[in-house]
């Protein structure tokens, strides 16, 4: 039998999915335990968490080896049992005894840097650079009326901020479109990053219009994962449309997900082929480019915003993707997700020959 541990940092995170996986692993010879980091005894190596039971259908506290396909879905906050865990999953990366589905990615600054280095996929990269004093703000302001403020660590839209100019002012604004600081003098300014450097390393943007007709934040979301022959396909895409006044589409943050064919239907024919050929572009070219950068993915989620003009550009790069776009929009594909973790288990099990 195949052996696959679901990793997470908490011990109840995505119960639902992994449940869905396991109920179908024994067409496949593939038993599945779940477990955390923290899960490891050190002195033994051995694990202490749950194995799913075809019998009865449900889980069991047992002690086991370490699995020899591991899917990693950590999610690593400022917390300690984050802190701990995260060393831990290196180890575990290193060890040649043990394959994960897919590595991860590192921070958003050295992604943005290595798709900009790409002699295609830079085209459609926005202009990036590390927030660390003021002068990186007003340099990037100079050719700029806005720019955005990225954690480098962040996800679903926490911790972005504006910052507009306003005559002789700057005005910081929140990702839900609050204005939270009038910046006056370089004092005022050099205050509020010293905050926002406490809690993580920014990056900055220019501040593109992704917005709808009606003023509300959109981007495109798509959800690619690796099928039985270690090839990339599309699982799905569908466009997420934020609240009025915000400036995210994050699901999290009240985003709503609409299937791509409704809102391609009403561009115009010249601008939805524009788009198109933008969109394959980045598809094509960025997995293949992305593995070759940062080792072996098994799935990937991809945000691109459009501007009015048709312009397309990458917002950003998942390693571990949500499934939202693909079961609110094709529900009848769901199981496709339940399956496809397994069919890849048996392909790498094959290339690595495990047994």
């Amino acid at each position: 039998m195949i052996s696959l541990g679901f990793l997470t940092v908490y011990e109840y995170q995505e119960h639902d999915y992994v449940t869905e996986i396991a109920k179908r692993a024994h067409h496949y010879g593939i038993s599945v335990y779940r477990f955390t980091p923290l899960s490891i005894d050190p002195l033994t190596e051995k694990v202490n968490g749950e194995r799913f039971d075809d019998e009865s259908q449900s889980w069991i506290s047992c002690m086991f080896d370490i699995p020899s396909l591991l899917y990693d879905r950590c999610f690593y906050r400022s917390d300690d049992r984050s802190k701990k865990s995260k060393p831990i999953v290196q180890w575990l990366k290193n060890r040649p005894d043990v394959t994960f589905l897919g590595h991860g990615f590192p921070n958003k600054w050295e992604l943005y840097q290595s798709v900009s280095n790409h002699p295609i996929l830079s085209f459609y990269t926005p202009k990036t650079a590390q927030l660390h004093s003021a002068n990186d703000l007003t340099r990037m302001l100079r050719n700029e009326k806005a720019v955005i403020c990225k954690p480098e660590q962040g996800s679903r839209g926490r911790g972005i901020y504006i910052v507009k100019k306003a005559g002789k002012q700057l005005h910081v604004i929140d990702a839900f479109g609050d204005t939270i600081l009038h910046v006056n003098t370089r004092q005022t300014l050099n205050h509020w990053l010293d905050s926002l450097h406490s809690t993580s390393p920014y990056l900055i943007q220019p501040l593109f219009s992704f917005q709808t007709d009606e003023g509300n934040p959109f981007d495109l979301r798509f959800l690619l994962q690796k099928n039985e022959h270690g090839q990339w396909v599309e699982r799905g895409r569908g466009v997420r449309i934020g609240n009025t006044g915000t400036f995210v589409a994050n699901i999290s943050a009240g985003a709503t997900i609409y299937p791509f064919s409704e809102w391609v239907h009403h561009l115009s024919p010249h601008k939805r082929l524009l788009i198109a050929d933008g969109i394959d572009t980045i598809l094509r070219s960025l997995p293949p480019y992305l593995e070759q950068q940062f080792g072996p993915l098994f799935e990937l989620g991809l945000d691109i915003g459009v501007t009015g003009d048709g312009a397309v550009w990458i917002i950003d790069m998942n390693s571990k993707p949500g499934r939202k776009i693909v079961t609110e929009t094709a529900p009848h594909e769901s199981e496709t997700l339940y399956h496809s973790p397994l069919r890849y288990c048996q392909f790498l099990a094959k290339e690595v020959n495990i047994q």
